[in-house]
């Protein structure tokens, strides 16, 4: 049974010290060293594809600590990191994406859905969400903004620019989505931005490097 918290027991509960080091359990290397000896022996059955999957899932994060760390990391690393006021890790009812930043008015805060991540998707899911907040903080309440790239294809190009997804071979039939050219587009618009400014928490202005990040 998933136990609930109030907010300020919430964070209380799961307080992140700034040196933690996300140790990886005893059962989770047994579990692991015990996988490849499932797979050996499977060879011969044909279920190596489901036991590989298996081994997969054992370096997923599922701690909301260990998510914590792993999106703070994201974020220390992000030449846009500073537009970040904090992450919060929470069960989030009936979540297709896993994570969100507010818009109406932002707040730079992250909520990550308390769920088992791939760890590679965790980073490009943080990567993502910082991206809109790129998207806020360059464009305010502009009504032409990103230059005609959609809201969810800016952000998704974001986490490519950032090195945790690879371009896409078309936009299919999600919003989802950052294709070679629309890389090359946001990246234009993001050289074209010149400042960006973040409104909530302490304001800042920070301009825009000619290499991409921000100048300090």
């Amino acid at each position: 049974m998933t136990e609930s918290y109030a907010d300020e027991e919430f964070w209380e509960a799961f307080e992140v010290d700034p040196d933690y080091v996300p140790r990886v359990p005893w059962y989770r290397r047994t579990a692991r060293w015990l996988g490849f000896l499932f797979v050996a022996g499977m060879l011969a059955t044909g279920a190596l594809i489901p036991w590989g999957r298996v081994i997969d899932n054992l370096d997923n994060v599922s701690d909301p600590t260990e998510i914590r760390v792993m999106a703070d990391e994201v974020v220390e690393n992000s030449p846009y990191g500073w537009l970040v006021t904090d992450v919060h890790v929470r069960d989030i009812p009936d979540s297709t994406t896993g994570g969100f930043v507010l818009s109406n008015p932002p707040d730079g805060i992250i909520t990550l859905d308390r769920i088992s991540w791939d760890p590679q998707e965790l980073r490009s899911t943080v990567a993502h969400e910082i991206g809109h907040l790129l998207d806020f903080a360059g464009y305010g309440d502009a009504s032409d903004r990103r230059d005609g790239l959609g809201s969810e294809a800016w952000a998704e190009c974001a986490a490519v620019d950032a090195g945790f997804r690879d371009t896409d071979g078309g936009i299919g039939d999600s919003a989802y989505h950052c294709t070679d050219a629309e890389l090359e587009q946001y990246r234009f618009s993001v050289s074209l931005l010149g400042e960006v400014c973040r409104t909530w928490g302490e304001p800042e202005c920070r301009p825009v490097s000619p290499i991409g990040g921000t100048e300090t």
